[in-house]
C-alpha cells in the first residue's frame, strides 16, 4: 500500500535495522536503500542513491514534464542517462530549492545530501507525506499513516489536540495536522528541511496576485488551453484511456477533451434500486443517467454503467476507513472505493472530474448570500449540533474557538488585492479557504481509495498554472450569467450537449435506498451495545439511540459538506467506531 517510506537517524547507525523499514513497507515490492544514518524505500524506478557520495533520491507519483526536465539534465549534464530519481538528484544538486518551482505533477520527493534530508510535496497536494520524531530525534517517514504505526516504536494517541480537529473540523484537519498526536503531515506546496537536527517548513509554491487584464472572450479561450494542455499533459504522462462520467459539467469536458485523443472507455456510478428512491433537494436536484445519455450519444464512449449494492456499500465502511487511517466520508469514500476496484480490473489509470469546483467556484458557498457573509468555514455549519452529541468531559474543550482559529489563520494568509472589490476580495477568500481545505479533504480521500486498488486517478482541473491563473479572474467572469461555474461552461458550450451545458452542479452521487439506512441502523446499534464499545467513551449514548432510532434525522444539518446528514451521518459514527477499535486508539485527554 505504501509507495515511500523513510528513517532517518543523525545520531546512531541504523544501517541492520532494515526490518522495521520492511514493516512500514506492508508487503509492497520497493526498492530499499541502506546506509549509515538512512533507511529509505520507493518504488524500483523511483529510487536513486550514490552511497560513496551519501547523496541520492527517493520519490512518488507522477512528473507530467518529465521529457521537459530531462532535456534541462542534459542540458547541465550531456550524456546524463539513469532514472527519474537520478535525474532529480542530479539537477538538484545543481539548483537546490529553484528546482522545486520547475516540478509539475503530483508527488513526494525526497532528496538526500549526507545528513540533510530536503522534502517537497506537489503545489495542489495530491500526494502525501506524514512523519513523525521520537523522543531520541529519529524521524519516520511514509505517505501513509499506517506506515509509522506499522514501524512498530509509536502507537496511535489521541490528544487534546486531535480531538479538536476530529470535532471541530474533521473529516477536513488543519494544513499540516492529523488526527494524532505528534504525527504532522507536510502541507501542500511546502518543503520540510532537516538539516543539523533542526526542521524548518518554506511554502515554496505561492499565489501572485496580480491584475486580470483580458476580456471575457480571451478568458474563455485561455481556461480552454489551459484545462485542454493539463489534460493531455497528465494523459501522455500516466497513459490515461479511461474517465468517469456523471453527467455534470466538470467530467463531461473531460471526456469530450479525452476523446480527441482516441477511443475512450467510460465509468459511471449509481446504487442498487436507488431511482425507486431518490429524492431531489437544494444540492442534489437531479438524476445522472439523462446527461450521460447525452454524450454518449454525441461521442459514442465504451460506457460502463457500474451499480454498486447496497450490501457492498455498507460491508466497505471499514476498508475505506483503514485506506484513509481514520473516518472520512462515510459511503462516498466506501463506494468510491468500490468503483475505483472496478475500473482498476480493466485500466491502470482513469480521469476524474475533482477540484473544478474549488477553482471556478461550482459550490454553493461561492454565490448563496446566505453562505458567502460567513465568518467561519460554510462546509462545517453543524458545530453546536457535533458538541452537544459529545459526553463530559469530551465537550467541555473549546471546539467553537478551534474552528475560529483555524479559519481566521487561513484568512490572514490568503493572498489579497487592496485594490480588489468587495465581491472579488471575497471570491479569492472563498477560493483560498476551499482549495486548503475542503479540496485537500476530497484529494486525500481520492488517494487513499486509488492506493488501496493500485489504480492511478488523474484530475485535470487540479493543475497549479490553472489555480495561479483563476485566482485572479474577476468573480464576474466565474459567475457568467449567473451561472456557477458560468466561465468554465462558456469555455467548452460547443463541445457539450447544451442539456449537459448548463446542468446545474451536482455532488457525488448518494444513496437514498432504505436498505441501506436499516444496514447502517443495525450495525451502529450492535457497536454501541457491546459493553466494549469505544464511541460511547466520547459520545452521549442516549444522542447515539435518538440517531439510530431517527435514520439519523435528530442531527438536522449535514456534519460535513453536502452529503453526510441521515444514514451517512450513522456510517460515520460507524467509521468512527471501528477506527478507534482497530488502531487500538489511546484517548489522552
Amino acid at each position: 500500500m505504501t509507495k515511500i517510506n523513510l528513517i532517518f537517524n543523525e545520531n546512531r547507525n541504523i544501517q541492520k535495522e532494515q526490518s522495521r523499514l520492511e514493516r512500514m513497507g506492508l508487503k509492497d515490492e520497493l526498492a530499499i536503500v541502506s546506509d549509515e544514518h538512512l533507511l529509505a524505500s520507493a518504488k524500483p524506478d523511483q529510487v536513486y542513491y550514490d552511497s560513496q557520495r551519501k547523496c541520492g533520491c527517493f520519490w512518488s507519483g507522477v512528473l507530467d514534464n518529465e521529457d521537459e526536465l530531462r532535456s534541462l539534465w542534459i542540458q547541465y549534464r550531456p550524456q546524463s542517462t539513469g532514472n527519474s530519481a537520478k535525474m532529480l538528484a542530479q539537477l538538484y544538486e545543481i539548483l537546490s530549492e529553484k528546482l522545486f518551482e520547475k516540478l509539475d505533477g503530483c508527488f513526494v520527493i525526497v532528496f538526500v545530501q549526507g545528513h540533510q534530508l530536503h522534502i517537497v510535496r506537489d503545489p495542489m497536494g495530491v500526494k502525501t507525506l506524514y512523519y513523525t520524531r521520537k523522543p531520541d530525534g529519529e524521524w519516520l517517514f511514509s505517505d501513509q499513516i499506517k506506515g509509522l504505526f506499522a514501524e512498530g516504536s509509536r502507537m496511535p494517541v489521541v490528544n487534546r489536540a486531535a480531538l479538536l480537529e476530529l470535532f471541530a473540523l474533521g473529516p477536513s484537519h488543519t494544513e499540516g495536522q492529523t488526527f494524532y498526536k505528534n504525527i504532522a503531515e507536510l502541507p501542500m506546496g511546502y518543503a520540510l528541511l532537516i538539516r543539523d537536527r533542526k526542521e524548518s517548513l518554506h511554502e515554496y509554491f505561492e499565489l501572485n496576485v496580480h491584475r486580470h487584464n483580458e476580456d471575457l472572450a480571451a478568458t474563455a479561450a485561455h481556461v480552454r488551453q489551459m484545462v485542454s494542455d493539463s489534460l493531455n499533459r497528465q494523459c501522455a504522462a500516466s497513459d490515461v484511456h479511461a474517465a468517469f462520467l456523471s453527467g455534470g459539467l466538470d467530467s463531461s469536458i473531460l471526456c469530450a477533451l479525452a476523446a480527441k485523443r482516441g477511443p475512450l472507455t467510460t465509468y459511471s456510478l449509481d446504487y442498487e434500486g436507488n431511482a425507486q428512491y431518490f429524492k431531489g433537494y437544494a444540492y442534489q436536484t437531479t438524476r445522472d443517467n439523462e446527461y450521460i445519455d447525452a454524450m454518449i450519444e454525441r461521442y459514442a464512449f465504451d460506457h460502463h454503467p457500474l451499480v454498486i449494492a447496497q450490501r457492498e456499500c455498507a460491508e466497505l465502511l471499514e476498508p475505506a476507513m483503514i485506506g484513509r487511517d481514520g473516518p472520512g466520508m462515510a459511503d462516498v469514500d466506501s463506494s468510491l472505493l468500490w468503483m475505483y476496484g472496478k475500473v482498476r480490473e480493466q485500466n491502470g489509470s482513469v480521469l476524474t472530474g475533482e477540484c473544478s469546483d474549488e477553482l471556478f467556484g461550482g459550490y454553493p458557498w461561492f454565490y448563496r448570500s446566505d453562505l458567502v457573509s460567513l465568518k467561519s468555514f460554510p462546509w462545517l455549519q453543524s458545530l453546536p449540533q457535533r458538541v452537544k452529541l459529545l459526553r463530559a468531559p469530551m465537550n467541555e474543550l473549546d471546539y467553537e474557538g478551534a474552528m475560529r482559529s483555524a479559519y481566521w489563520a487561513t484568512v490572514q494568509r490568503a493572498p489579497k488585492d487592496p485594490f480588489d472589490s468587495e465581491q472579488d476580495q471575497r471570491a479569492k477568500l472563498m477560493t483560498y479557504l476551499t482549495v486548503h481545505w475542503f479540496m485537500q479533504t476530497l484529494v486525500q480521500r481520492q488517494e487513499a481509495m486509488a492506493a488501496l486498488t493500485g489504480l492511478t486517478v488523474r484530475a485535470p482541473f487540479c493543475d497549479a498554472k490553472l489555480y495561479q491563473y483563476l485566482y485572479n479572474v474577476p468573480w464576474s467572469m466565474k459567475f457568467y450569467k449567473g451561472e456557477e461555474k458560468g466561465l468554465l461552461r462558456l469555455a467548452f458550450e460547443d463541445v457539450l450537449p447544451a442539456k449537459v451545458t448548463h446542468r446545474k452542479k451536482n455532488p457525488y452521487p448518494k444513496t437514498y435506498h432504505p436498505e441501506y439506512t436499516q444496514r447502517v441502523k443495525d450495525r451502529l446499534q450492535a457497536l454501541i451495545n457491546d459493553p466494549e464499545c469505544r464511541l460511547c467513551e466520547l459520545l452521549e449514548p442516549a444522542g447515539l439511540q435518538e440517531l439510530i432510532d431517527t435514520d439519523g434525522g435528530s442531527f438536522a444539518k449535514p456534519w460535513f459538506g453536502q452529503l453526510m446528514m441521515g444514514p451517512q451521518l450513522l456510517a460515520y459514527f460507524i467509521q468512527l467506531e471501528l477506527w478507534l477499535r482497530r488502531y487500538q486508539i489511546r484517548i489522552e485527554f
